[in-house]
């Protein structure tokens, strides 16, 4: 009966279903349905694998040696109580119910319970007061300016004062250049009224000069006039 029942086994001809499933979040658990048309409950295996996996698999008779099979695992959430998972097949429909753990109990994929991460605290930062910063800014002006020497003293003043002597020299060669300028102006100015003065003495003097001869021969030519008329 054995042998017989091996060799039928090898000659079946499998059809690879997919069945149609779908997912619904309830209040304290999740519920996955699977539909499947067809199945008995002793046709179905439902297993929970280490690996955080709900794995569904079954297969039935199709008739003249065919058979119809399938085969699906499903992850499992963090948040899933894995050993409180339960099954059910109701008509067609095989319910699987996985329940939810409760807030900070949630496990991590491989089943290890996850802790949550730390928080990092805040390290209070240290402000040094006004008069720490004062202390610190005097004390590195004192490394940085060191004092001078009496000799480099000496010399600093004696090339501020070639520097003032020279910006001296440099205006009192700006006055002089600007007087000159002046002068010169002067000068020019001076000299064409001086040759205007002198073409208007001309020109007042031949005036001056016509009317009285012109008065002279009058005043004579009247005195002519009386000698003879006498």
């Amino acid at each position: 009966m054995e042998r017989k029942s091996d060799h039928a086994t090898v000659n079946r001809i499998y059809d690879e279903f997919d069945p149609i499933f779908n997912w619904k979040t309830e209040q304290g658990f999740e519920t996955l349905t699977i539909y499947l048309p067809g199945f008995r409950k002793e046709q179905l295996k439902v297993q929970v694998t280490t690996t955080r996996k709900v794995r569904v698999m079954g297969e039935r008779p199709a008739g003249a040696n065919k058979w119809i099979r399938f085969r699906k695992e499903f992850p499992i959430q963090a948040n899933i109580d894995v050993d409180s998972i339960g099954a059910k097949f109701e008509g067609a429909n095989l319910v699987v119910k996985l329940p939810r753990l409760p807030m900070g109990k949630q496990t991590s994929p491989m089943g290890t319970t996850a802790k949550p991460p730390p928080v990092p605290k805040e390290t209070e930062k240290v402000q040094p007061t006004k008069d720490k910063e004062a202390g610190v800014e005097k004390h590195a002006d004192k490394a940085q300016l060191p004092k001078p020497s009496r000799e480099e003293e000496t010399k600093r003043d004696e090339k501020e004062k070639a520097l003032k002597e020279t910006e001296k020299e440099n205006v009192c060669d700006g006055v002089k250049q600007g007087y000159r300028r002046n002068v010169n102006a002067y000068k020019e100015n001076l000299g064409g009224y001086v040759a205007l003065m002198k073409n208007n003495q001309k020109a007042i003097t031949l005036g001056m000069v016509a009317p009285a001869a012109a008065v002279l021969l009058l005043s004579l030519g009247f005195y002519a006039g009386q000698m003879f008329t006498s």
